[in-house]
């Protein structure tokens, strides 16, 4: 299934680290690999430069395990038993296959004469994850799974989601800040999505007035989700629900990688299929082609948002 993803039938048009075309042909490498050297930033590079397999020491038997796990979004402890690899291990794994595969789920935009629906959930924030060896220090005592969070209704300890699900069930997930949307929030997200002409649903946000008038869209349709003779958003809703359970299995998600898990459930709903076998064929074809720059380090100590919100001694 793997065979050409580590590259070796791909062709090199440029160097992986500066960009330049100027590369020539530099010996092969053990595996008879054909090695490049760019004569601007004079590095060397093969065939599988920043494609996971062709830069993984893990053997290819792993990377098809983990495979199936991605496509049947399993817990990190399961994909790590399964693979018979450490929990920091499946981690990496998990958020290098996301970076990689993110890059071909279809831009969402929404043209004259099109339309779509929007509409935004929200997340309680989470600093899940182990913090004993780093220097985080938890701005509030730490919750409990299934534990409300400290102020009720849309607090701004409660993070938003931007949603929108256009007439070719294409879709788009947005991190857009803490608490209720603000019209400032909404211009920012919807920016380049929504063109003019277009026909927008919403419910009666009025965070979306101003912002869609700008946009020069051609109706704005505000329905009342206490009312629902007028019509309806109900395909984004639809979304939202399938969101809260597929964030669901993994018993709550750290707000510094939510926008990650985002760009999963969006691959999962783009492409996978009725079965687990037509996933793992996705996953390889992308892989084959697929970029991932992104390094191992980058990954650890990531900075949680938003921390503005809390200030120095907590709100």
């Amino acid at each position: 299934m793997f065979e050409d993803s580590s590259g070796s039938d791909h062709g090199v048009q440029c160097c992986p680290r500066c960009g330049s075309v100027a590369i020539v042909k530099k010996g092969k490498s053990r595996n008879g690999g054909q090695r490049y050297l760019c004569r601007d930033c004079g590095r060397t590079f093969g065939m599988g430069s920043e494609r996971i397999l062709g830069t993984s020491k893990l053997p290819k038997e792993t990377w098809m395990a983990y495979a199936e796990c991605f496509v049947l979004m399993l817990p990190l402890r399961e994909c790590a038993e399964r693979c018979h690899v450490c929990l920091k291990t499946a981690y990496t794994m998990r958020h290098r296959l996301i970076v990689c595969l993110s890059a071909y789920s279809p831009a969402f935009t929404v043209e004259r004469g099109c339309g779509c629906e929007l509409d935004e959930t929200y997340f309680p924030e989470s600093f899940k994850g182990n913090h004993s060896k780093s220097s985080f220090v938890m701005p509030r005592p730490s919750r409990h799974r299934g534990k409300q969070v400290r102020k009720r209704g849309l607090s701004r300890e409660q993070i938003c989601v931007m949603t929108g699900v256009n007439d070719s069930n294409e879709t788009f997930f947005e991190v857009s800040g803490r608490g209720a949307l603000s019209s400032r929030r909404a211009m920012d997200v919807l920016r380049g999505r929504i063109e003019a002409g277009s026909v927008v649903a919403t419910d009666k946000a009025t965070a979306y007035v101003d912002v869609l008038a700008e946009l020069d869209v051609a109706a704005h349709l505000a329905y009342d989700s206490k009312d629902r003779s007028k019509g309806t958003i109900n395909r984004v809703n639809a979304v939202h629900s399938m969101l809260a359970s597929f964030m669901g299995r993994f018993r709550g998600v750290s707000t510094k990688h939510f926008a990650a898990y985002l760009e999963w459930f969006r691959w999962c709903r783009t492409f996978l299929t009725a079965t687990a076998r037509g996933g793992d064929e996705i996953v390889a074809r992308q892989l084959a082609n697929g970029i991932c720059r992104t390094r191992t380090r980058e990954l650890f100590n990531v900075a949680p948002p938003y921390m503005d919100y809390w200030g120095p001694a907590g709100p």
